[in-house]
């Protein structure tokens, strides 16, 4: 099977803290991996990591078999969803969501057509569209986060405890929806999280990672 990423003994501090020492992973296509750990252990860092935003003090993180760092095609092939609100302030929710279909040359209407779909699957109003991220509740803000997510169809998938802002209503629903989406693609998922009944619903592959003591 492909390796879509590939972590090869992988050192990371931070602030004189061991997060990482000699650090392996290898997550092939298809996979859904569900990263578990206590608060401080990593979790987010290693998503840091995949992802080109923090560089390792020693070894090599490698996406589709490159270096993802200033690799725009590369960074095309990946959908990030972040915990919390993490929409741009300045754009709409509508514009939120197709922001990344935009940025591939999609026709506005068309790019419009497919968000309002995963907008109605995702319980979203119409009448949401046009509101600012200050205007949306927390849990509405985070849909419209996971639709923008997800809406290119990336072929890997990041996501940093994505259901924290939902009620229970709307996790059930969007659990539902994204592991109906990993199961019709070949989409990869990496989704971080504390919740060990989340990740035995959605998880092919499990991790769980433990908090390194501080360096002498």
């Amino acid at each position: 099977m492909k390796e879509i990423v590939k972590i090869e003994n992988v050192s990371f501090n931070y602030h004189n803290r061991a997060v990482f020492k000699d650090f392996n992973l290898s997550i092939e296509k298809g996979d859904f991996l569900c990263v578990l750990g206590e608060s401080g252990s990593g979790k987010s860092t290693l998503l840091g990591l995949i992802l080109g935003l923090l560089k390792p003090n020693l070894g090599s993180v490698k996406i589709f078999n490159e270096t993802l760092s200033n690799n725009a095609f590369l960074r095309q092939k990946i959908g990030y969803i972040a915990q919390g609100n993490s929409l741009f302030s300045h754009l709409n929710a509508m514009q939120n969501m197709t922001f990344c279909l935009n940025l591939q040359g999609m026709d506005k209407e068309a790019a419009q057509k497919e968000a309002k779909a995963l907008a109605l699957k995702m319980g979203l109003e119409e009448s949401l569209m046009d509101k600012f991220p200050n205007e949306l509740s927390g849990g509405q803000a985070q849909r419209v986060g996971i639709i923008r997510g997800i809406i290119h169809k990336p072929e890997l998938i990041l996501l940093d405890e994505p259901f924290s802002a939902l009620d229970s209503f709307n996790r059930k629903n969007l659990q539902d929806l994204i592991k109906e989406i990993h199961q019709n693609s070949c989409a990869t998922f990496i989704m971080v999280t504390h919740d060990e009944s989340e990740a035995q619903k959605l998880a092919t592959k499990t991790l769980e990672i433990k908090a390194l003591k501080a360096l002498k």
